[in-house]
């Protein structure tokens, strides 16, 4: 083989083996599936008016970041939907 033909020959296996992997990278991945429970964010009344009832792990890093047992009023800093 000629050494023109192999460097054309490999320069369009580079290109393809290029495309293949770019059209791979660009399918659209798929998305999380929805959990059940209140659309984020939400409102903060009726069965959501208890933040820690489905939050309560926040108590960790709010305990470390403002104190122990200052997270009784969520709605300070966290606004809700209106």
């Amino acid at each position: 083989m000629k050494k023109g033909t192999f460097i054309i020959l490999a320069l369009v296996l580079v290109v393809l083996l290029g495309l293949y992997i770019r059209a791979g990278m660009k399918q659209k991945q798929p998305e999380p599936e929805q959990t059940s429970g209140p659309p984020t964010p939400h409102e903060t009344t009726g069965t959501y008016s208890d933040c820690l009832n489905c939050h309560g792990s926040i108590i960790p890093s709010h305990d470390e970041r403002f104190g122990a047992g200052n997270y009784d009023n969520c709605l300070s800093c966290h606004q809700p939907t209106q």
